[in-house]
């Protein structure tokens, strides 16, 4: 199928896609453009309403490609949203890579997917292929807590199996995936003067900083990551801060240990808060916490033995890629999909280095993708 792959088309709509600026929640103008690619491939294409819940200008797009076998629906899926900082992107190719100008992301994550997806299409289309009905889902506010297929409308889906085109190297199907909750904590102390005063405030960053200090962070165990990632708080260098807020996560394929890592950081925030009281005047003082904890994504398991599994392995066996099932440390769309049972591993599409301003994307690679989706899909039409 590699051969039958339109190497300069590819590369043509990749670059397109990615001087569109989607940074998360302003999506809507590679929104648009995708509604007209898909249109032109004969698909049908439908907007959900993802976005009243997600805040953002559009939902999840949804495009049905009517296939060329009656068989059932096959699900294909990238995001369209982008990280920071994402406008303007200006991409640069050399010696079998793209790069930005180094002063943006790339845009790959999940561009990449998103062409390749479209190139697939593009190939079944021109040659007549033997082809399943798909469903292509592409997902808005992918990158802040994968609030698109979080709240995509799943009753319009009918594909019980898929494919989500979202990582880096096609060699590898990430068939698990951790879950993750995310932490929002407020720390409200006590203000004062810092200079005439300090004695009169509880400062919540340094009740803050005690609790953090006493936290397992990092790589906790071979399942199990967590991190503060932001804190926020403070008004002027003069004043005691009174406020503070933290916005952190767990991450873990072990359900018990992710519970038991949250409670661990939840109570070295307790400790530290029921530790910072203060008396003025003969009046007590004590630090209060505010401590929200919420599940951003399930934990995603799909077992090798899986048909889905196998049929990617052996597309791409038979395309002539080493390809294996890997465990990932992140969350992607998959893990909803399986959450709401469409079997749907995660196959890398070439980005490397995603969320930085060294992101590049591997060509070849993005090439092999559209390889293995065409000769999953073949197969599928059998």
């Amino acid at each position: 199928m590699k051969k039958l792959v339109n190497k300069k088309r590819l590369l043509a709509t990749f670059l397109e896609l990615v001087k569109i600026d989607s940074e998360s929640f302003a999506e809507k103008d590679v929104a648009v453009k995708l509604e007209a690619e898909f249109k032109k491939l004969g698909a049908k294409v439908e907007f959900d309403d993802a976005h009243k819940k997600t805040g953002g200008p559009v939902g999840n797009l949804i495009a049905r490609f009517p296939g060329t076998v009656k068989k059932p629906p096959f699900l294909l899926s990238s995001h369209m949203d982008t990280v920071k900082p994402g406008k303007g992107i200006k991409p640069k190719h050399t010696n079998g890579k793209i790069t930005s100008d180094g002063t943006t992301i790339l845009g790959s994550d999940c561009k990449s997917g998103i062409s390749a997806i479209l190139e697939a299409l593009k190939v079944v289309k021109e040659n007549n292929l033997p082809c399943p009905p798909v469903e292509a889902v592409l997902t808005v506010s992918e990158e802040v807590g994968i609030l698109g297929s979080r709240n995509l409308d799943y009753k319009k889906i009918k594909a019980r199996e898929g494919m989500v085109l979202d990582g880096q190297t096609p060699h590898e199907l990430t068939v698990k995936a951790p879950s993750s909750i995310s932490l929002k904590v407020i720390i409200k102390g006590k203000g004062a003067h810092s200079g005439m005063n300090p004695e009169a405030g509880i400062s919540a960053i340094q009740t803050a900083a005690k609790g953090i200090a006493e936290m397992k962070l990092g790589r906790i165990d071979f399942e199990t990551t967590a991190n503060i990632g932001i804190i926020q708080g403070g008004r002027a260098r003069n004043i005691v801060p009174e406020e503070v807020s933290l916005i952190g996560e767990a991450r873990s394929h072990n359900s018990k240990k992710l519970l038991a890592q949250v409670k661990h950081m939840r109570q070295c925030l307790e400790k530290a808060v029921s530790g910072a009281v203060i008396t003025v005047n003969e009046k007590k003082f004590k630090a209060s916490m505010d401590f929200v904890a919420l599940e951003e994504y399930p934990a995603m398991n799909i077992p090798p033995e899986e048909g889905i599994v196998k049929f990617v392995l052996n597309a791409a066996k038979e395309e002539g890629l080493a390809i294996e099932t890997v465990a990932g440390g992140g969350g992607s769309d998959a893990n909803n999909f399986n959450k709401h049972g469409i079997k749907c591993p995660n196959l890398g599409c070439g980005m490397n280095k995603a969320h930085t301003l060294d992101e590049f994307l591997n060509i070849g690679h993005m090439e092999e993708t559209v390889a293995v989706v065409l000769r999953t899909l073949a197969n599928k039409a059998k």
